[in-house]
């Protein structure tokens, strides 16, 4: 009777005879005969068969970013979690904001209750925007290294790289009381032809022109380029050119296989006593000739132009300092059109930065009596001298992507304890008061060689007090680097320093260029009106767009330390005018040297700079708080120092 019963409960498919309990699975089988696909992905358009396959889809979508699950669709019981710590799948306390969003700096949001906000679509949210890509969600091991690291989101991607689309010569100053409201990562107009970081991950709404003044001191209209380089199948890989250099890929593949193991070792080290998470050993496969030959090369075609202290024309990443290697290849890789590709690279920064801080002389558990850093000129061969460039470059390069593109921690971590680092062995290489002698003849291929090393430890040591200063206006710490101890010139012209050997020099009758020192130059700001004889040596001199956006940073770690670091600002009776009146001047004169630099420039040359075009934005940050300093008259509340990126300009802008 029982088989009877159950034989009466099948349903049975009409045309392959295939039996089922369930109607509803009897249906759900019958379109794969049918064809029909009624379940499509609101995100990209994909059509499925299945529900629970659509709901598959949605976790690894590229297009749906940071966009919630339509609730009708999401698995399992509501969620009572925070949107991050939900994406993240880690424990939320359910309020808001939680624990965890922040301890981490994360922007606590929980719109899953909401239907209206599960089921909003990009498209209804943010028109004609570009199609969205996310990194593929992780697992939910506690001890993920994502989990670690703060699992930073997608909209701190590559925080922040400069503007690659800044106002070109012929564009005229904003006025910034009338910029108009953007989203905080800067979003372009729905026009715009490229996809920009922002339109792929950023989410939040700006809600004054304090955070859109910030976001342009932050360059983060930043538009990622995504031309990759594809490799050549032949044994020898293609580097620069036609005429260039070429690899030997055997030598970089152990060399790749040399950076995976010391890799591996690392991340053992930063997760005992757990073995490192399976997506941090996939990841680190990732590492191969291949991909450290085209990173490196990405690294050339985007970021070097924002920085130019390598030699590009003999750098050679089978035989470069491996910290150098590193850093090259982990910036290079952010401009990785495999979306894919660069998660997994963004899973190893810490790692990498891990790895490289713990080689003796750059780590800060022992120094070995061998591995001291010795200073240029002395008995140290010129192969040591190379390599110890090459390893402090390395180091300050790995600074800066986490600064600008790791999780909170890293971001602290780097400037608090990684930084301090690489100054002491720029005091211990007397980097900051080097120079090119004038009687220093290039006279063959050797000479050519330490020419070019000199030139390489400038401008390292030119950009680091750069980053120096960047530290002030960000975080508003006192600069590691002091005014009295540096007598650094300007990098010399980048057309020289772009020549590959002596050979080259002599068939293009090349001859550098000294760069004037930048004491001088920042003086002669201070020029007072009418003293067009001294402005003209900054003339002659050809300042670039890179000097002068050294110049504004000088300019605003000085103003800040005569005014809101300045106790006797405060005693009554001081003249606030008379006071700010010097800078007033300087600014002046710094103006009008950009504005004539602007005039001159080839806008097709001008458009191929990197972030120097941003020294705009600089300038009316010095500006805008030497206007807060005089309507206050010297008297403000308390400023938070050592503070989170920005958080003291928002407070002084809102005073």
């Amino acid at each position: 009777m029982d088989i009877e019963m159950e034989a009466q409960s099948l349903s049975t498919c009409n045309q392959c005879g295939k039996k089922f309990q369930r109607k509803a699975h009897l249906l759900r089988h019958q379109q794969q005969h049918s064809g029909d696909r009624p379940y499509s992905c609101k995100f990209c358009a994909k059509t499925f068969k299945r529900s629970d396959v659509l709901r598959d889809h949605f976790s690894r979508c590229e297009r749906r970013g940071n966009s919630a699950i339509p609730s009708s669709l999401e698995r399992g019981r509501k969620r009572h979690a925070c949107d991050e710590c939900s994406r993240l799948k880690v424990k939320c306390d359910n309020n808001v904001p939680c624990r965890k969003c922040t301890e981490f700096g994360r922007k606590c949001v929980k719109t899953r209750s909401s239907t209206n906000a599960s089921t909003s679509s990009p498209e209804e949210q943010h028109s004609q925007t570009p199609p969205l890509r996310s990194t593929p969600e992780t697992t939910s091991d506690r001890n993920s290294i994502g989990f670690l690291l703060n699992c930073p989101s997608e909209n701190d991607f590559i925080r922040e790289f400069p503007q690659s689309s800044t106002r070109s010569p012929s564009s005229k100053p904003e006025v910034f009381s009338a910029l108009p409201s953007v989203r905080e990562y800067g979003a372009p107009s729905p026009a715009s032809s490229s996809t920009s970081v922002f339109h792929q991950y950023g989410h939040m709404i700006q809600e004054s022109n304090i955070d859109v003044f910030l976001n342009r001191l932050e360059f983060q209209n930043f538009e990622q380029q995504t031309n990759n380089w594809q490799m050549p199948n032949e044994n020898m890989i293609l580097w620069s050119g036609p005429d260039a250099l070429f690899l030997d890929r055997r030598v970089l593949e152990q060399r790749a296989f040399d950076i995976k193991e010391k890799l591996r070792y690392m991340a053992a080290v930063l997760n005992p006593p757990h073995q490192p998470p399976k997506e941090v050993i996939d990841a680190i496969e990732l590492i191969t000739a291949e991909t450290i030959a085209s990173y490196i090369k990405l690294y050339f075609k985007h970021w070097h132009k924002h920085a130019p202290m390598i030699h590009e024309p003999t750098f050679n990443p089978c035989t470069a300092a491996l910290p150098l290697v590193l850093s090259l290849m982990s910036l290079g890789g952010m401009y990785s059109k495999e979306s894919e590709d660069v998660a997994k690279l963004k899973l190893l920064l810490d790692i990498i930065e891990a790895y490289i801080f713990s080689i003796p002389g750059l780590s800060d558990e022992y120094d070995m009596p061998g591995r001291m850093y010795v200073k240029h000129g002395e008995t140290a061969s010129p192969e040591w001298q190379q390599y110890q460039l090459e390893e402090l470059q390395g180091a300050y390069l790995m600074i800066v992507l986490q600064y600008w593109t790791g999780n909170p921690t890293a971001r602290t971590r780097v400037r608090q304890q990684r930084f301090p680092k690489i100054v002491h062995i720029f005091h211990l290489l007397d980097v900051l008061t080097m120079q090119h002698s004038p009687a220093f003849l290039i006279t063959d291929q050797t000479s050519f060689r330490t020419w070019i090393r000199k030139e390489s430890f400038i401008r390292t040591g030119t950009v680091a007090v750069m980053l120096d200063h960047a530290f002030g206006i960000f975080n508003n710490v006192s600069p590691h680097f002091q005014w009295a101890e540096m007598d650094l010139p300007f990098p010399s012209d980048d057309k020289f320093f772009q020549i590959s050997n002596f050979d080259m020099m002599v068939t293009e009758t090349a001859i550098p260029r000294l760069g004037m020192r930048i004491k001088d130059a920042f003086l002669i700001l201070f020029s007072p009106d009418g003293a067009d004889d001294e402005l003209d040596v900054l003339r002659r001199g050809r300042v670039t767009a890179l000097d002068m956006q050294m110049l504004v940073h000088f300019l605003y770690t000085h103003v800040w330390a005569s005014t809101f670091s300045n106790p006797m600002a405060s005693i009554p009776g001081t003249d606030i005018q008379a006071l700010t009146a010097p800078f007033h001047l300087a600014m002046r004169n710094w103006r009008a040297l950009w504005d004539e630099i602007k005039a001159n420039a080839i806008e097709e040359e001008w458009n191929k700079l990197g972030f120097q075009r941003t020294a705009e934005s600089y300038y009316d940050a010095v500006r805008s708080i030497l206007n807060v300093f005089e309507r206050r008259e010297g008297h403000f509340p308390p400023i938070p120092s050592d503070c989170e990126k920005g958080s003291h300009l928002k407070r002084l802008l809102s005073f």
